[in-house]
């Protein structure tokens, strides 16, 4: 059933842009209903809203991601507060509700990894470079193929590279084991289109975020992890390539538990 709310004047607000549709709504419900009207707009899920957050009427793909709240007049119940941890100022008629939507989804990508249905994988490049260090005798500056460097002068090389970056949402058993063992190693197969032997995992990056907001006084976190790929790293002339080679596809795996 859902809680009675009202949409105030002036509400919404919707903004276009390259990076898609976001808008703003304002509502106001019973003082008492806005946590339960919080858990309706907001669903099960959070930032990526996997569990049935609430679509903005004619745009099902924009969903509410955020939640402000505050009285929406100042017609306070009279009561004595005698416990920071219990009890809070109550009011006589109504919140205002403050909501934020954001437009859910990823750019398709047909190489990207499949990862467990709970959660939400993204991808992006980016460029980056690699540095060597030559001495001035062997080096040429194509702007001026006459110019000359003495020896003994040192040269910075930038080579260009591109990196990948992909980021693994709501991760509730990250597979550390497998970050561990394959941080400095080398693809053994074909990921993220790139050839065996030309990405390097560089590493990866975590921190908790918050997926679940069902029960407000008990929230559930898991972990957004990025992982961070070189392709074509620079490497040694020799005849062992200085990296070990491994599977990759289990960075995206739960860890067993």
């Amino acid at each position: 059933m859902t809680i009675a709310f009202k949409e105030l004047a002036g509400s919404p607000l919707e903004h276009y842009s390259s990076a898609g549709m976001t808008a703003q709504r304002r509502l106001a419900c019973a003082w008492d209903d806005r946590a339960a009207l919080v858990r309706e707009l907001l669903g099960d899920g959070y930032e990526f809203g996997a569990s049935n957050p609430a679509g903005y009427p004619g745009a099902s793909a924009v969903v509410a991601a955020r939640v402000h709240i505050e009285p929406l007049a100042e017609d306070l119940v009279e009561q004595s507060l005698t416990s920071l941890t219990a009890g809070l100022n109550a009011y006589r008629g109504f919140a205002l509700l403050t909501v934020d939507y954001e437009l859910l989804g990823t750019a398709e990508h047909a190489d990207l990894p499949r990862v467990d249905a709970s959660t939400v994988l993204t991808y992006r490049t980016e460029p980056a470079e690699e540095t060597l260090t030559l001495p001035g005798d062997d080096v040429l500056w194509q702007g001026n193929p006459s110019a000359t460097f003495p020896p003994d002068a040192i040269a910075t090389l930038r080579l260009p590279a591109m990196r990948h970056r992909l980021t693994w949402h709501r991760v509730v058993r990250p597979p550390w084991s497998a970050i561990r063992a394959s941080t400095g190693t080398l693809n053994s197969a074909e990921f993220l289109s790139v050839a065996a032997g030309k990405l390097l995992f560089e590493g990866a990056r975590a921190e908790r975020e918050l997926i679940q907001v069902s029960e407000l006084d008990e929230p559930r976190f898991g972990w957004r992890i990025e992982y961070l790929f070189r392709e074509n790293p620079l490497m040694t002339n020799a005849a062992q390539p200085g990296f070990a080679s491994r599977d990759f596809v289990p960075l995206l795996q739960f860890d067993e538990g």
